[in-house]
């Protein structure tokens, strides 16, 4: 086994960088590991959108649904990861991971 099996990445990729945008008109500051600043700006220029706006998107889509949400950062970490997840096929449209192996972490112990 390669000693750089899951670590074969920058580590820059890894730095939490802080960021002002604005969202929903309100100026505020998201501090997010590189990685997911990345993923924004891939996902906001496939919707020819702005970084700032996207993220207003987001933040207005979990409002219309009632969600509570304790950490908006977090939320946004899981909205960047589900984006990955649906388009590599393990993730379904309703929200249910298709990977056995992701969903079960007991066999990983």
């Amino acid at each position: 086994m390669p000693i750089t099996q899951y670590c074969n990445f920058s580590a820059d990729l890894a730095r939490p960088r802080q960021r002002s945008v604005r969202v929903n008109g309100l100026a505020t500051c998201l501090r997010l590991e590189e990685v997911y600043w990345t993923i924004i700006e891939k996902l906001a220029r496939e919707e020819s959108l702005t970084v700032g706006k996207l993220i207003s998107r987001w933040a207005l889509e979990m409002d219309l649904a009632h969600e509570d949400v304790w950490n908006f950062t977090g939320y946004v970490r899981v909205i960047c990861v589900v984006q990955l997840m649906k388009r590599a096929g393990s993730m379904a449209s309703d929200g249910n991971v298709i990977a056995p192996d992701l969903a079960n972490t007991r066999d990983m112990q």
